[in-house]
């Protein structure tokens, strides 16, 4: 019998911006390792370094949109798969499309906070 596949849905810069101006609840999770998160982050972002996710999921609250992000998104993408496949409703999991080079490409390194 074949695994089931695990459909994660993405979310765009744009769409992500639009959400967090408007104050939705949401989290975003910034993947990538800790200098690349002090040197720009999006606002509000906390940090959780992609090998730490295993140990620390439970930190992450199941009733609340999560929103993975990476450099590319591809990495993002496994993230959400990884916390759907371990009890997260996939309807509130989201990977950035084009991750933290989508954002800054969309919106630019002044929209990124600074730890």
């Amino acid at each position: 019998m074949e695994p089931e596949e695990i459909f994660v849905k993405e979310i765009l810069p744009d769409d992500l911006k639009d959400r967090l101006d408007n104050g939705d609840e949401l989290i975003v999770v910034d993947m990538r390792q800790a200098w690349e998160y002090k040197n720009g982050h999006i606002p509000g972002a906390t940090h959780m370094f992609v090998q730490e996710m295993p140990q620390r999921m439970n930190e992450l609250p199941k009733d609340v949109d999560i929103i993975f992000q990476c450099w590319h998104g591809s990495t993002s993408l496994d993230a959400s798969a990884f916390f759907i496949d371990n009890g997260w409703d996939a309807d509130r999991i989201f990977s950035l499309n084009g991750g933290m080079g989508g954002w800054v490409q969309t919106h630019g390194m002044d929209s990124l906070e600074k730890a």
